[in-house]
Parts: C-alpha cells; structure tokens; sequence
C-alpha cells in the first residue's frame, strides 16, 4: 500500500499526520550509540505521547519518562514495564501518585519538598517503597535554546536549597529512599560541547549532594535535551564525537564505580518520523498581503507558541505533488502569511514566507513534527476534530488514530 503523504491524504484525507516507524527505530539506535556504555536512554512521553511511536523507543532499548496519568496510561498500551519507569513533573497529585503506585512505578523524579512528601507518604501508606531522584535547578545556566536550570523556576529544587545543613534531616522519610540526581538543564542543547559539559557539571552535582546528604547515588540521570529542527527543514545535529567525550566525563567521575548514568529524550527519537499534511481551502489578497488559508492550524501544530506566548518557530512547508517522485521544493516567489481556519487572528503557520503559487486543494507538507505536534498544539480550541495519524512502515500501514477529545458529563445537579 502506498504510504506516501499525498497517497494517505487521499485516502484519509486532511489534515493528517504521517509517522514513519523505521525513522523512530534508527534515530533511537543512532542515538544509543552515541551514548556511554551502559548508559540507559528513557523516552519523554512528553514529546508524543501516541503508543505505537512509544513502542518504537521500546523495541530501542527505551525505559518510558511520564509525567501524567494518561502518559502511564500510553507507556501501559505501548508495552514498558512500568517498575523501570521514571514518574516526574513539579506537580504530582495525590490521585496520579496512587495510579502510579498501583500501576507498579517505583521510580520517581522529585522537584520540591511537597512533592518528595506526597510520594513517601504514599508509598508508606500502601506498603511500598518509592526510589527517589531528587530534581535539581543548578545554580548555572546552560547553553540551550530553552534553559531550565540556572534561573527561578517550578522545576527541581535549588541546588542551594539541598545543600544547606537542614535538607539532610528533611529526607529521613518512611517510604523514602533517595536513589540519585537528576538534573534537566535545558531544550534543544546547542552543541556535543554543550551536551559534555552539562553531563559533566551534573556528574560532579551528583557526586557533592551524595556527600553533603548522606546517601549512596545510585543513579544519575543527566537528563538530555539533544536537539533536533522542529518544523523546519534544517540539517539533523551532528553528534560526532559526543560518546567518546561522554565516556571520558563519565571515567572521570567518582560515581562510575557505584552508580548507573541514565539520560532522556523525546524530540530527538521521534521529531524526524513525523509530517502534518494539509490542504489549502482558499488563497486570498488582502489589499497588499497574500494569505494561504489550512484546513490545520495552531490547534493541530504550532503547540505553545501558537498564541504568541513564546517565540514561535520557522515553519518550513513543501508542496506536495499527486506523484510523490515529482515532489519538489518550494521556490522562491512573493511572500505570503500561512493560516488556519480558527477564528482568531494569532491562527497564523508562517508569515512573509516564500511559496509558490498555490490553489485551492493543492497539499502541503510540514516536516519534523513527530515531537510536540498534536498533543503539544491547542486541540479543544474551537472544537474542530483533531486529524487522523497514520503510522507506517517500510510501505505498510500499521495502524491510524486519532486524538480523543470533546466534553463527557460527569454528573448533573440534583
């Protein structure tokens, strides 16, 4: 069967998101392979949440990363074996603790003190014994498009806060058992360098809290934060060189001989496997601005910039022919803006960007949106149905789904 994108938009029609498992599978090999022996490599379930991707990253060697009960949830339908799971996120109820319990998690990733004792207290509660990555925002930034370290934040607890001489005391807990570090500096890390030295700067974190705390590191999870475009047609990073340096961070820490070295990703394995295809429904002039009009918009991709509340990316589109081998890039012409069809004005894909001319039921393409797509986008706004994803591979259709959403009655008054 032909899996093509203008073959699948034909038959299932736009928009529709195409994921590509054998992509999955190598950049998740790839991937392993730049990393440390015998580091282990856990899946952001953050990224794309759809358990057939997750399953690639399993059959890679992959552990599951969640933060949610629906992300469990994903991990169970996809396969992982949820007593190797790391359960994280700043703000864990008490329901999504007992799930996790129940469903078998053991591991968890820790961000403040409310958080490590809701989990002990649980796990006491229900007999069981939580293992405990305490989360931490160290006092530097890194270099990352997106930094989530060096900075006031939700996530982890300060590295200063951990070290005064009371946090000690606070970590004796029944139910408790402090396990590791981890630390999660940043999105998009900029270069290999980069990526060394904030492994490196976590190792020798790790390595002081164990002394100053009192407890055996048996982990340290250095988080990730490997790049990869989004939306755009760029180049993939090039990750030439990162196993030797990560081998060589990893001998020089004390830590090597007692603890294992975890890391995680998400858009890295998964961004590549994915493209959104769209229709154009009208193409319209504006007094002196051009406007191609989607049948998809910020509601099935452009995720938390889509209201303008982070610098939104360049999105790159390619037009698609009837014959896929006739597929070409878009030349250069007049600019037009790009948009759905919400009724807001922020509904904007791109503006000023170079297409050739287009009409009406022509298809086009967004690469690099397997990570941070659909679920990532505002899919209950305006109440649009979310678009169907066709997974395949090598040429085989292997499954299609779609998004569940819409309002369901819980009760009424009485």
């Amino acid at each position: 069967m032909p899996t093509d994108p203008a073959a699948l938009a034909r038959r299932f029609g736009t928009p529709l998101y195409v994921h590509d498992l054998a992509a999955v599978t190598a950049r998740t090999r790839a991937l392993q392979a730049a990393l440390p022996e015998p580091a282990r490599l856990f899946y952001s379930f953050k990224a794309n949440p759809l358990p057939a991707i997750a399953e690639a990253t399993r059959h890679g060697g992959c552990q599951a990363e969640i933060t949610s009960e629906g992300e469990l949830a994903a991990a169970q339908q996809a396969g992982f074996d949820l007593r190797e799971a790391l359960y994280g996120g700043p703000g864990k109820t008490e329901a999504a603790i007992r799930t996790a319990l129940a469903a078998g998690v053991r591991w968890f990733s820790c961000e403040n003190w409310n958080d490590l004792e809701r989990v002990a207290g649980l796990a006491a509660a229900t007999g069981t014994s939580a293992q405990v990555l305490l989360r931490v925002n160290p006092a530097e930034a890194p270099a990352a498009r997106l930094a989530m370290t060096g900075v006031e934040s939700q996530f982890g607890f300060d590295e200063a806060e951990l070290l005064a001489p009371e946090a000690r005391a606070r970590l004796q807990r029944p139910g408790l058992r402090v396990r590791g570090v981890h630390v999660y500096f940043g999105t998009q890390v900029a270069d290999v360098a980069a990526l060394v030295d904030n492994t490196r700067r976590t190792l020798a974190l790790a390595a002081q809290l164990e002394a100053t705390l009192g407890f055996v590191c048996a982990v340290v999870n250095a988080g990730g934060g490997f790049a990869w475009p989004y939306a755009s047609a760029d180049p993939e990073p090039d990750l030439t060189g990162l196993r030797p340096a990560l081998e060589s961070a990893w001998r020089d820490s004390p830590l090597s001989e007692t603890a294992e070295l975890w890391f995680e990703s998400g858009r890295h394995l998964v961004a590549g496997a994915g493209t959104l295809v769209a229709r154009v429904l009208a193409v319209k002039t504006s007094r002196s601005r051009r406007f191609i009009l989607l049948d998809t918009g910020i509601h099935h991709l452009g995720g938390m910039a889509g209201l303008g509340r982070i610098p939104r990316a360049r999105v790159d589109f390619q037009r698609l022919a009837e014959d896929a081998s006739s597929r070409t890039p878009c030349p250069a012409l007049p600019p037009a803006d790009v948009v759905g069809p919400l009724c807001t004005p922020l509904d904007s894909l791109a503006r000023g960007l170079a297409l050739p001319e287009l009409r009406e039921g022509d298809l086009l393409a967004v690469p690099n949106v397997g990570a941070y797509g659909l679920t990532a986008s505002l899919v209950g706004f305006l109440s649009h149905p979310p678009p169907l994803e066709v997974v395949h591979r090598d040429g085989e259709i292997l499954s299609v789904w779609r998004w569940r959403s819409g309002h369901e009655q819980v009760c009424t008054p009485p």
